[in-house]
């Protein structure tokens, strides 16, 4: 229509009617680019509010799930060392545990973070959506220092090795009794290997308690700054024992 009624004006050298032809046809692509534009800005904005929710969302169970494992650490760590004590100074009476806390207190926990929308940003590409720039930034950091803590605790589970099976192959299980383990205790405070390997197996939890520490507070960091950003109230720490909590 709009180019027959220009053809037109055209063939009887109406040069105004061409030009106003012509200004309509420009003002409806221009209209036509901003209208499609401005959807596109609305459906990434959309999807900005989504990964935002997701992403605060997982973070508030990644801190929950890390500083549990660390408090898992923490507490078989202060076991396993009263023990421990109790073995240097050859003080029988000084054992309160069932053994168990041996076993346990050599395990390192990896620290496991709900990494789903994380993942999704960094490195399925999808960063450009987050439009505050101080946010993109620390969401790319957080990334940068978990991934880091990670492969710093996968040192850990492999320097512990040679130590936990120096403590594991002194230590017996009863019968029918998952959760306590018998030992020589007289034995046991003779065996330098055992009581060094021992120490060096605390020595390694402890950092890794220090690691998960550090892990959960970076996943908290990014939560606060979330919650500011989608505007949700939020305490300093997460409340990690409501019906909201991921196992």
């Amino acid at each position: 229509m709009i180019l027959q009624r220009i053809s037109k004006a055209v063939r009887e050298q109406n040069w105004f009617a061409v030009s106003i032809e012509f200004v309509i046809v420009i003002l409806g692509v221009v209209i036509g680019f901003q209208i499609t534009e401005w959807r596109g800005e609305q459906s990434d904005r959309e999807s900005e509010r989504i990964y935002l929710a997701r992403l605060h969302a997982d973070m508030e169970n990644s801190v929950c799930r890390i500083s549990r494992e660390a408090d898992n650490v923490r507490e078989w760590n202060e076991r396993a060392q009263r023990t421990l004590d109790a073995l240097l100074q050859n003080d029988a009476e000084a054992v309160d545990d069932t053994g168990f806390e041996l076993v346990a207190s050599t395990r390192v926990q990896t620290g496991s973070p709900f990494r789903a929308t994380l993942n999704e940003l960094v490195t399925g590409g999808q960063m450009n959506l987050i439009s505050n720039d101080d946010l993109r930034a620390q969401i790319a950091a957080a990334d940068a220092e978990l991934t880091s803590y990670a492969e710093y605790i996968q040192i850990l589970v492999n320097a512990q090795g040679t130590f936990l099976n120096e403590v594991h192959s002194r230590l017996r299980p009863e019968p029918g009794q998952y959760y306590r383990v018998s030992y020589d205790f007289d034995a046991l405070a003779q065996d330098e290997v055992f009581l060094n390997s021992l120490g060096h197996a605390l020595r390694i939890t402890d950092a890794n308690m220090s690691w998960l520490d550090d892990m959960a507070d970076v996943a908290n960091g990014l939560r606060l700054a979330l919650s500011e950003e989608i505007g949700v109230d939020a305490d300093p720490s997460p409340d990690c024992t409501g019906p909201g909590e991921t196992e």
